[in-house]
């Protein structure tokens, strides 16, 4: 398996907030990214960016992540049944 480049503390991290995933290729990935944007990513967010470029891409890249969980966690909440509000009662609006 290819790892991140990331010390053990953030992986733990990144690991108990669920953001880690292992893609089809046995590589560590955040959810919706491939490795290499996965590593451009932490790599950031370790250090910010200097350049404008640098910047747009990890913007990019942090709404293509984020929209990649909201989609896993709507998945979950439809197998799950869970629904905001209470449960309805059939026939009931």
């Amino acid at each position: 398996m290819k790892h991140l480049d990331i010390s053990d503390a953030q992986r733990a991290e990144l690991s108990g907030r669920s953001l880690l995933a292992i893609n089809s290729k046995g590589q560590e990935v955040l959810h919706g990214l491939s490795f290499e944007e996965s590593q451009f990513f932490v790599d950031c967010a370790r250090q910010m960016p200097a350049g404008s470029a640098e910047l747009d891409r990890y913007a990019d890249l942090t709404h293509k992540h984020e929209a990649a969980r909201f989609k896993i966690a709507s998945v979950d909440d439809e197998s799950t049944g869970e629904e905001d509000g209470p449960p309805r009662l059939p026939g009931k609006f």
